[in-house]
């Protein structure tokens, strides 16, 4: 699974996928391809969707709702892993990760729906 790596200004390091704002008129694959070549530098060819959460993430006094959707997806198997063309501005490096090893890291929690057979496949209101 590749990933970013971020890091906090209190120096915790978290795992995020690749993910950003569809722009409009932009189809959710396409929004993907985007995200993807620009954080982690490929675009993966994407097969089923796997999760769906619903998240409420707050910031001073701003609460935001964000809907995020994992998809499984393909890369070259030659892809080394590096930052895309315009990587997030707190990201540090782009990594392969195993979910049953960094599970914590994730942020949000979505490689509970890689390891876990119970895992649901859309979660609503979760809190960030």
């Amino acid at each position: 699974m590749r990933v970013q790596v971020k890091q906090r200004p209190d120096g915790q390091r978290d795992m995020p996928l690749p993910g950003g704002r569809r722009e409009p008129g932009e189809t959710m694959h396409g929004c993907v391809a985007r995200e993807c070549l620009e954080e982690i530098g490929v675009a993966p060819v994407l097969r089923d969707i796997l999760f769906v959460a619903e998240v409420f993430r707050v910031g001073g006094d701003k609460r935001c709702q964000q809907t995020g959707m994992l998809f499984r997806g393909q890369v070259p198997d030659d892809y080394e892993p590096r930052p895309g063309t315009r990587p997030d501005h707190r990201q540090s490096a782009t990594a392969w990760a195993d979910p049953s090893e960094s599970g914590a890291l994730f942020r949000p929690r979505s490689d509970l729906a890689l390891t876990r057979a119970d895992a649901p496949v859309c979660l609503g209101g979760a809190a960030q």
